[in-house]
């Protein structure tokens, strides 16, 4: 989040961030005063608030209270006439603090919540909370007058809901965007490829990110291809992860796993030559924008990856910068792993994954795309000099 911040600052868009953290984060001082300097330099004034995880629905509801809290007294100091509400608890919050303060609403909806719910097994589909929180959404998308999408999948869904369509919203794809100068490019071509055959998973585990499966397809390629090493950055337990491949019958010294900080994950990417990602098939995947996909592609690293996410599968066969794993059987995942050998050959690979990157997941295209919708929601007001709007 903070390169776009900085680039809307340094475009004289005024922001006041108010935000979510674990506590864990928020008890790293040095962390939390350096991205408060950053943010300082930027003029951009933080206010960071704890997030509450369980029990869920107080929790969820202590936090909704104190976010509006916060949004009520940052207006005491700070006259913005736009809410820019990311997340589904964080539209809720939005869209009371815009109807209380008279600002402008945009809902920047970062999936399908309600849906995601279902898929990770935390609601039956048409359950009570999940009717519930439906409802709730299709609220924010009737009075929103602006909405942000993650997908241009997501944004067909969103257009053809009628509350959207009648009132024929403005709504623009922002997907999870890479700092692209953070990420190195082009890699070496074919003879790089060698042996073993260097996988690698970043990020969470359980819930919509089915491990198990990813772990069964590493199995399965070492089955095919001999010598295969997976890498896997994460910050769920090593004793969970480790399990679960070891259950595949991948063997310890096959693996790899660690915790690593934001800035150390370019490194880590240049060292191997394909990333996994898989996602639980269902309601919700189209509604999404994983940000690793975007930082593999930035460092020339093919995906292999499950169907049906975000936009990946068009990219993927547009510009032939991947692997998509079409159902879960050793026989699919043999003929994946072969595919994606074959494909690790090509010399203009690396060239191809960095331009998709460069084309679906640019800071720069996000940034301007965002002040495009901020000018049209305020029917064209939106100032160039220093201090003419603010943005919360």
């Amino acid at each position: 989040m903070l390169p776009a911040i900085k680039k809307l600052a340094a475009a004289n868009v005024q922001l006041v961030l108010v935000t979510f953290e674990k506590a864990a984060d928020l008890a790293k001082c040095e962390d939390i005063a350096r991205i408060r300097a950053l943010l300082r330099e930027c003029g951009v004034p933080w206010y960071p608030l704890q997030y509450h995880k369980r029990p869920k629905v107080p929790a969820t509801a202590f936090d909704l209270i104190q976010g509006f809290a916060r949004g009520l007294l940052t207006k005491l100091d700070f006259s913005f006439n736009i809410v820019h509400a990311r997340t589904y608890v964080g539209g809720l919050m939005g869209l009371a603090l815009a109807r209380l303060t008279r600002a402008k609403f945009i809902f920047h909806n970062e999936g399908f919540y309600p849906d995601e719910q279902v898929d990770g097994g935390v609601w039956r589909n048409g359950s009570m909370p999940h009717r519930i929180a439906k409802s709730l959404e299709q609220r924010m998308y009737a009075t929103a007058e602006g909405l942000i999408t993650l997908s241009e999948r997501a944004k067909r869904v969103v257009g053809e809901m009628p509350v959207v369509r009648r009132r024929a919203t403005p709504t623009i794809v922002v997907p999870s965007c890479v700092d692209l100068d953070q990420f190195w490019g082009e890699r070496k071509s074919a003879g790089d490829v060698g042996k073993p055959l260097r996988l690698i998973y970043i990020g969470s585990i359980g819930y919509r990110y089915i491990f198990d499966r990813i772990s069964q397809f590493v199995a399965a390629a070492r089955r095919e291809l001999s010598a295969v090493s997976f890498r896997v950055l994460t910050r769920t337990d090593p004793k969970i992860v480790g399990g679960m491949l070891q259950e595949a019958g991948v063997p310890s010294e096959a693996w790899s796993i660690a915790s690593a900080p934001h800035a150390e994950v370019p490194g880590e990417l240049r060292r191997q030559h394909a990333g996994l990602f898989f996602l639980t098939n269902g309601l919700s995947e189209h509604g999404c924008s994983p940000t690793k996909i975007g930082e593999y592609w930035a460092s020339g690293l093919p995906v292999v990856t499950t169907p049906n996410v975000s936009d990946t599968d068009e990219i993927i066969r547009r510009h032939q910068v991947g692997v998509i794993v079409r159902d879960h059987s050793e026989m699919e995942y043999r003929r994946a792993a072969r595919e994606l050998f074959e494909l690790l050959g090509d010399p203009g690979l690396s060239i191809r994954c960095r331009r998709a990157a460069e084309q679906y997941y640019s800071l720069d295209t996000a940034v301007e795309r965002q002040i495009g919708l901020y000018r049209t929601v305020l029917n064209g007001r939106l100032g160039h000099g220093p201090g003419s709007n603010q943005i919360a």
